[in-house]
């Protein structure tokens, strides 16, 4: 078939999370399809963009950031308007001109789109729309809300997290399908559009990548594997350098704790301490965590499954996480990993694994004896080609997709007309300028 995917970050190098899914699916649609990529990209995508174009058709549009006194407007804007803030912030005139481009050159069978508030764009006619839903966006929201610290940030995720339920909702009965990482997320679609096909699609793994290491363990070294620009990671580690290391230190003072991952200079600050080691952005993560004593997911909010799960327990890491963390992925407590929602017994399950070596392999092997099984991106590739022989055959002859066109009750927002529209199917990048 040919098809175009549709994202709004740049997945390669495929480092973040979201970025890591969308890259490696893709992969697997390349080797089985005529694959176009469409995406944001700015100037630091360059090399990515050559990369990745070696292997499909990749077609981007730059989107400029917004200053943050223009975003708090268009926050309070949207609180007037009582319409969804983050649809028009992801759904831009510049790439709603390029989906028209697109679609005007090659004959798509299908479009694949890797946010929900993508669902907004207008898809032509006869075209079918797969959405790839890597979290239940709106579960996300709520759990920002009911975690955050700011009455004013609370308030807002609690607007919108309302506003955005009906969007998210109304766009999987429009959708000709619709990928989720868990059985979980599979019924909360199904339970609101039954008559749309569905596929639970797990986060996988490159299992030889991440296999386990013969580095030699750091004794009582805790590592934790974040972005911090993201804010479920925020919180984490706030949680964990606040709440729980002061505990795991009054028992062994001589732990240390890694955070690796991108830091800003303000969390850098905030969560500097004589024990804790923030290491910033690495080029290769597994070096941490072959040394790693123990691998913790403090992870209170966020949605869908965590990639830093399963690559942990890919290199047979013990791990302890919360129930959110390995939330969606069939790891049992006491068999893959041990699991904790306070800040005390998340202390006392590291201290733990700190003394008892028998018990961390025991959870190292069946922990990567279940990735094997399960996550691996081989597998997430069959189940996404079942879907789409599904969809393809769901109304065969039918000249018109549900997925196509906007959600228009929802779609009452509107944006700045785009200073320029150059997109093309090639193997350059091409950008387009909003104002």
């Amino acid at each position: 078939m040919n098809i175009l995917v549709i994202s709004p970050h740049f997945p390669f190098p495929p480092r973040a999370g979201v970025n890591v899914r969308t890259y490696n699916l893709l992969r697997q649609l390349a080797a089985r399809h005529d694959v176009t990529l469409l995406s944001y990209a700015g100037p630091r995508d360059e090399d990515g963009v050559e990369a990745l174009g070696r292997s499909l058709r990749v077609v981007t549009v730059e989107r400029l950031d917004s200053a943050r006194a223009i975003r708090r407007f268009r926050q309070l804007r949207s609180i007037v308007t009582f319409q969804s803030f983050w649809v028009p912030e992801i759904c831009s005139a510049t790439l709603q001109h390029a989906v028209d481009d697109v679609c005007a050159t090659v004959p798509f069978d299908l479009v694949q789109i890797e946010a929900s508030a993508l669902c907004a764009l207008e898809i032509p006619p006869g075209i079918r729309v797969v959405l790839d839903a890597h979290n239940i966006e709106y579960e996300l929201l709520q759990r920002l809300a009911a975690g955050e610290r700011s009455l004013a940030r609370r308030a807002f995720n609690t607007f919108e997290y309302r506003r955005y339920r009906r969007f998210e909702e109304r766009s999987w009965t429009h959708v000709d399908g619709c990928l989720v990482t868990s059985g979980r997320e599979e019924r909360i679609v199904g339970a609101t559009a039954p008559q749309t096909p569905t596929a639970v699609v797990p986060n996988g793994v490159d299992l030889e990548f991440f296999r386990p290491s013969n580095a030699a363990v750091e004794p009582r070294t805790v590592v934790f594997n974040g972005t911090l620009g993201y804010r479920p990671n925020v919180d984490a580690a706030h949680h964990l350098v606040e709440d729980v290391w002061p505990l795991v230190q009054a028992q062994y003072p001589d732990a240390r704790l890694l955070i690796v991952g991108s830091v800003p200079e303000a969390e850098r600050r905030s969560l500097a301490r004589p024990s804790v080691i923030l290491t910033g952005e690495v080029p290769d993560i597994r070096s941490y965590l072959g040394r790693a004593t123990v691998v913790v997911v403090p992870v209170r909010m966020g949605g869908g499954t965590r990639l830093k799960v399963l690559e942990g327990l890919a290199m047979e890491k013990p791990m302890v996480s919360t129930s959110v963390g390995c939330e969606g992925i069939a790891t049992r407590d006491g068999v893959h990993l041990l699991i904790a929602d306070d800040a005390p017994s998340f202390a006392s399950r590291i201290s733990q694994l700190f003394a008892d070596s028998t018990l961390r392999e025991r959870l190292g092997k069946a922990g990567r004896s279940l990735i094997e099984a399960e996550y691996s991106w081989d597998l997430a590739g069959c189940r996404l080609e079942e879907l789409y022989q599904r969809v393809a055959a769901d109304r065969p002859g039918h000249t018109t997709s549900k997925g196509n066109g906007k959600i228009r009750a929802e779609r009452e927002w509107t944006v700045p007309e785009a200073a320029a529209s150059g997109s093309s199917v090639s193997h350059v990048w091409e950008t387009a300028r909003t104002d």
